[in-house]
């Protein structure tokens, strides 16, 4: 069950330790701010960043999981100390390294965000807007093409069904190798949609006509 209280704690520890990090009057070594970032990460999993970072997402939500209860505050701050990390690199010019935080961010909160407990709404308001911040961070870079198709279930998955087909044709257009995939999972989503309440698909942005039309564009190119 998500606990605010207990959740406002681990994130005011995380915000004092990121803001020791990145908003110091005195520019900290990058040495220093990654042992900082070391300590917050060992009191959150037991475990230093990079060893942290070398964890698929999965394994994080498994280590954050007791008897079938994943701790979601826990993981949504790790998703932020991930962010921090990349403000780290940013902020000392290494946007690789910086890339690959905010990817890792972004990983762990879409799989979060594919979790039953992320439909309690409390989780849902905290989730949300990490996976935003996560996205606008990344937005120099193009996501890989397995992350294009997660954020696409993502968007559907949570009504916003304008956003989730922008990514379906993002994803056609920059991954050709795969149309024939990208459009057969198209056909099944405007599918889906024009099964969906009218009501429903407004709230996502999106219109019935708008998916018969989809359905109808994607079937053509099947010809």
């Amino acid at each position: 069950m998500f606990r605010r209280d207990y959740f406002m704690r681990q994130i005011e520890q995380m915000t004092v330790t990121l803001h020791r990090i990145l908003f110091n009057k005195e520019h900290i070594p990058i040495s220093d701010a990654r042992q900082m970032l070391d300590e917050a990460s060992r009191h959150l999993l037991g475990l230093n960043v990079k060893s942290l970072q070398a964890l698929s997402s999965k394994d994080i939500l498994e280590l954050l999981t007791y008897q079938g209860n994943t701790d979601t505050a826990k993981a949504m701050v790790i998703g932020d100390l991930f962010i921090g990390q990349g403000d780290m690199y940013r902020q000392h010019e290494q946007s690789g390294p910086a890339y690959h935080s905010y990817l890792k961010s972004l990983d762990l909160l879409l799989l979060l965000a594919s979790t039953p407990p992320a439909d309690d709404p409390d989780v849902r308001e905290e989730l949300q807007p990490r996976i935003n911040h996560s996205l606008v961070r990344l937005q120099q870079w193009d996501l890989p093409a397995d992350m294009k198709l997660r954020l696409f279930a993502y968007y559907e998955h949570w009504g916003d069904f304008a956003k989730a087909e922008d990514v379906l044709f993002h994803y056609m257009e920059d991954h050709a190798e795969y149309k024939t995939e990208a459009r057969n999972k198209g056909i099944l989503f405007y599918e889906r949609l024009i099964e969906k309440n009218e009501d429903l698909l407004v709230a996502g942005n999106f219109s019935k006509e708008e998916a018969e039309d989809g359905l109808r564009f994607l079937k053509e190119k099947q010809q």
